[in-house]
């Protein structure tokens, strides 16, 4: 046991000095000297320890590490001989670095240090046998210093419900006086959580809240667009977002955004920008530079929750959003990573306690499987059963939501059926030319909340302007059309969306296009959008 434990310190040591990121999960975890058993990786951990606390991580090298710790055992209070700090220990160290995943080690050298210093503690207690009659008083003595050892080091490990009973109570007051004290601001757009774009998604959710939030979908419905919509919202409203691109190079996700804040098409953009369109994306570039956005590219899971934790303590993490989860790997698992539903599970797992561990909302884009779209030419809508990967995905999230694109809505628009949609959308003005479309650049997406762990599910539709990736959401109280098809025994009713697209409401970016649509009766302005917010 005690090889093994030594092994485990190594691989620690060799972690962190191969990824210096990782110190900030070993700090977390409440590591110091006394976990250790070998003097050497106790050594190199005081002198990690040290450029933890000056802010150096960066400057974590094998070299710097081992000079640092020469330093720290040249003190003659320390009783650590610097002849183990040897090219073969910190050898030894690296090449342990992939025993196991890091959790893992964490857990079971905390439990080693557990059980030494309680051994200790009881060795040094039952030597006062002699000097007492009392054996109670010592049994009391020996309990007093396990609680202290069991209350220090796992401490991090520790939620005290009172805290929490505060917390809760605290955001239900809060709640009370935005909107029921006679003498509060009465502030009936309040959300205990973080604001969603559109104030009916903000309602059916009751906000943005803590936990992992799944939003999936076929490829090329608009998955990415949809979180640049997100993150234009919140940074524009000062929470920090930081954003784990990984389906496609970041050039493309940064001219979505430019496409989206301009409203110039990246087609336009890359081929034939006018004076207008350059000042115009300029511009948008400029109010894009001072957000609080934050983008890494890390295809490892605990990398990401490491990068993450970090940006928590520097209090500049509101919400994270990766693009998307079954992309993502987990060094941890070795082997086992090639398997689909091993590695999705773990990164599924893993985004989930980032969520709970820091209390932020993290939301993860996903891939819905093939068979979702055999089962969509059949008039079904998708649901929890086709995530792909694995069925942990579901399991672990605190909502799931699913974007569908309405193919008979496009159908119907495809075949002119709707012909006053494309009176009302094809023209633009001889001012804003760049502001005319028609259904061919539009799509119908229905965004469809299919678990949520605080609240109801239901579905919401969005009219996608594909050419600038733009989401505005569409008519939600309108009433479907019934289709009455066939005679006699082949006679069957369709329901017929279309009305929920004929409309748009107005949204938080104000952009010029509404002036164009409110003119054509298409737009539903902020004031006709009223919240009915009932007692339950």
């Amino acid at each position: 046991m005690a090889r093994d434990v030594v092994d485990y310190e190594r691989s620690l040591i060799g972690s962190i000095l191969m990824q210096p990121g990782r110190m900030a999960d070993a700090v977390t975890a409440g590591v110091d000297e006394t976990w250790f058993t070998d003097d050497g990786m106790s050594l190199m951990w005081s002198a990690l320890a040290g450029f933890w606390k000056r802010g150096a991580v960066d400057g974590i090298t094998p070299v710097n590490v081992k000079a640092d710790a020469e330093r720290i055992s040249a003190n003659p209070k320390d009783h650590r001989d610097p002849q183990l700090l040897t090219g073969a220990a910190l050898q030894a160290a690296i090449e342990g670095a992939g025993l196991g995943p890091l959790d893992a080690t964490l857990d079971l050298l905390r439990s080693a240090a557990v059980e030494r210093a309680a051994k200790n503690a009881a060795a040094e207690t039952f030597q006062l046998f002699p000097q007492y009659h009392d054996a109670a008083e010592v049994v009391a003595q020996l309990r007093d210093r396990l609680d202290k050892i069991l209350s220090g080091v796992f401490l991090h490990k520790k939620i005290s419900p009172r805290a929490v009973f505060d917390e809760i109570m605290a955001e239900y007051q809060e709640a009370h006086k935005m909107r029921v004290a006679a003498d509060g601001p009465r502030n009936l757009k309040w959300t205990p959580g973080i604001k969603m774009p559109w104030p009916r998604l903000t309602e059916m959710m009751n906000g943005l809240r803590p936990g992992l939030h799944i939003v999936a979908a076929r490829p090329s419905v608009g998955k990415t667009a949809f979180a640049v919509n997100l993150m234009h919202f919140w940074c524009d409203q000062g929470v920090p977002v930081l954003f784990c691109s990984l389906d496609m190079p970041m050039r493309e996700v940064m001219r979505r955004y430019i496409a989206e804040r301009a409203r110039v098409s990246a087609r336009k953009a890359a081929f034939s920008p006018t004076a207008a369109d350059l000042s115009a994306m300029s511009d948008a570039v400029a109010a894009m530079t001072a957000w609080p956005l934050s983008v890494v590219e890390t295809r490892d899971v605990d990398e990401l929750r490491t990068i993450c934790m970090a940006e928590r303590a520097a209090n500049r993490l509101g919400v994270v959003v990766v693009d998307y989860l079954q992309l993502m790997h987990a060094r941890a698992l070795g082997r086992e990573d090639a398997v689909e539903y091993a590695r999705v599970s773990y990164v599924s797992d893993t985004l989930k306690r980032l969520a709970n561990e820091l209390h932020v909302p993290v939301v993860a884009l996903a891939q819905l499987n093939r068979e979702s779209t055999k089962q969509d030419a059949q008039g079904r809508m998708p649901g929890l059963a086709d995530l792909r990967g694995s069925g942990a995905i579901e399991q672990d999230a605190f909502t799931v939501a699913i974007l569908h694109r309405d193919q008979a809505v496009v159908e119907r628009w495809r075949k002119g059926m709707d012909a006053d949609l494309v009176k009302r959308l094809i023209p633009g003005t001889l001012e804003n030319p760049n502001y005319g479309y028609n259904t061919d650049d539009l799509d119908p997406v229905w965004w469809v909340l299919c678990k949520a762990q605080n609240g109801p599910t239901g579905a919401l539709p969005f009219v996608v302007r594909k050419k600038y990736f733009c989401w505005m959401l569409g008519d939600c109280d309108a009433t479907p059309n019934k289709v009455e098809t066939g005679f006699g025994a082949t006679a069957r009713t369709i329901i017929d969306n279309s009305p929920h697209f004929l409309k748009v409401h107005s949204d938080w970016r104000h952009d010029p296009i509404e002036d164009v649509l409110w003119e054509q009766l298409a737009l539903i302005k902020a004031g006709d959008d009223v919240e009915n917010l009932e007692d339950d």
